[in-house]
């Protein structure tokens, strides 16, 4: 594959989606730079770290994002950087919504001075908060009931005033439940999803979990989600800056359009290691959503691009 000459620029690419994306564009011969403080992360692995430009740096600081893209131009800047995960956030609400709000300003204040920089924005299905059992357009209402939710849509908010103005083409894109990985070797992850909690119990042989309730408006009682795998994940982000060099901006959810409970993901690695879970049900969380799924309408028409269904076995594999 002859390599092209096109930039990218990922910020926060020292973690789990990060380094994915990196593996993935190298692929794809694009010439990658990473800015990552480090402080959700550990360093990046060394199989891609002698591919990619590296620079420690914290963008919350103003003067020092200045600084760094004075003489600098990107042709993409995929801007990850971020605490995230509600449980992660909360340890210090403050310093976490100020840090991913001030982050975003500070990007979009100093990363665009040329028109033809073109930013993809990691936001999350978090900015929805609790919804029904409907497929989650782009266009529903967003009232997020936690602090993460809410520094993302701040975030996206800031990216609308400012890059309108600046007339660079941009992104949203909602994560929903990011799974799975592309990469070779394991990525150690601060920041725990549900597949990788019940792969570490089983690595420690502690065969007991918490599900947060068992009384709710789903199939089984237990909270649905929409896990999207990181293959199609990485696809999407290829595909979104394909759309950005003729359109100025867009929003996309980035789900699978199919939902699983978390007792029945539970199950399939029962199945899988021939195991019993021992399950509670305490309600540690009030807040969090009971169930929701992704409208994929926007991927299939204006990307053209279908995800695939995959089966629970098929999303929890990379984790045994």
């Amino acid at each position: 594959m002859k390599k092209t000459n096109k930039k990218i620029l990922i910020t926060g690419g020292a973690g789990y989606i990060g380094q994915n994306l990196i593996s993935f564009f190298l692929g794809k011969k694009y010439k990658i730079y990473v800015i990552d403080n480090l402080s959700t992360s550990v360093s990046l692995n060394s199989k891609i770290k002698k591919n990619v430009n590296f620079y420690k740096m914290d963008l919350a600081i103003k003067k020092k994002v200045k600084s760094f893209f004075k003489n600098k131009n990107f042709d993409l800047i995929i801007h990850l950087a971020a605490f995230s995960g509600v449980q992660e956030f909360n340890k210090n609400i403050l310093k976490s919504f100020n840090n991913n709000v001030l982050a975003t300003k500070n990007l979009v204040e100093f990363a665009f001075k040329k028109k033809n920089t073109k930013l993809i924005f990691s936001s999350s299905a978090a900015v929805y908060g609790k919804v029904s059992r409907d497929k989650i357009s782009e266009m529903h209402a967003c009232e997020p009931v936690n602090y993460y939710g809410l520094s993302k849509l701040a975030s996206e908010n800031i990216i609308h005033y400012a890059l309108q103005n600046n007339k660079n083409n941009y992104a949203i894109l909602r994560y929903f439940n990011v799974v799975g990985s592309i990469v070779d070797f394991k990525i150690k992850k601060k920041i725990n999803s549900l597949m990788d909690v019940i792969s570490n119990k089983i690595k420690r042989k502690k065969y007991k979990i918490n599900v947060n309730g068992n009384n709710f408006d789903t199939q089984d009682g237990t909270p649905e989600r929409d896990f999207i795998h990181i293959k199609d994940l990485c696809k999407i982000h290829e595909k979104t800056y394909k759309y950005l060099g003729k359109n100025k901006k867009v929003v996309l959810n980035c789900g699978s359009g199919e939902r699983y409970s978390v007792l029945r993901v539970i199950k399939a690695y029962e199945k899988k290691i021939k195991k019993k879970f021992r399950i509670t049900y305490k309600i540690v969380n009030p807040d969090e959503t009971q169930t929701i799924c992704s409208n994929v309408n926007q991927i299939k028409n204006l990307l053209k691009m279908s995800i695939e269904k995959k089966e629970i076995n098929d999303l929890i594999k990379d984790y045994l």
